[in-house]
């Protein structure tokens, strides 16, 4: 008689060849493209920070600047206030200022959530995922602080190391997080 306890488990036991993540004709099962998936991601976002790290400071301000111009152009004109054209680009200054320095943790904020994803569809438990996505988005964030002293008008600032950091273990919390109320 064939043992039917996997059953009561719901899980079906692969014969003793097949590897972890393969059926038995070792043919790719579906987990095995949503992990290579889920490190795409990390790796195509990582792409995007080294691309807008590699902008020389005066170029990626400016383009920050127009897009902050934009937004408050737009405002004023919504809103009817009135503000003059010095309180104006006193205010676009400002904005952008914060803006820029924030901006790390967000991008960071997206990095941690895709290699949390990334690292726990890989397999790892909560905690050590947790600590593999953490190391991974620090190393990077320390790399990318690396590469721009080598980009024109760009140094190495340990306050941006800092939201890359915070905005990094707020994107793997928020996946833990919500891992942790998944059956």
């Amino acid at each position: 008689m064939q043992n039917l306890s996997f059953m009561k488990r719901g899980t079906v036991p692969l014969p003793k060849s097949s590897k972890r993540g393969q059926s038995p004709g070792g043919k790719m099962t579906v987990k095995e493209p949503v992990k290579i998936l889920s490190w795409l991601a990390v790796l195509l976002w990582m792409l995007v920070i080294f691309l807008l790290s590699a902008q020389p400071a005066s170029f990626s301000n400016a383009n920050s600047k127009g897009i902050v111009t934009r937004v408050v152009d737009t405002t004023v004109k919504l809103t009817k206030v009135g503000i003059s054209e010095p309180e104006k680009a006193m205010l676009v200054k400002r904005i952008n200022s914060v803006a820029r320095e924030y901006m790390h943790g967000v991008v960071f904020l997206v990095l941690g959530l895709l290699t949390q994803n990334a690292v726990t569809k890989g397999g790892a438990a909560r905690m050590k995922a947790a600590a593999i996505a953490l190391v991974i988005c620090l190393t990077y964030g320390l790399t990318d602080e690396i590469h721009q002293l080598f980009v024109p008008g760009r140094s190495f600032q340990v306050s941006d190391l800092a939201m890359d950091a915070i905005g990094s273990i707020i994107g793997i919390g928020l996946v833990y997080c919500k891992r942790g109320q998944s059956p």
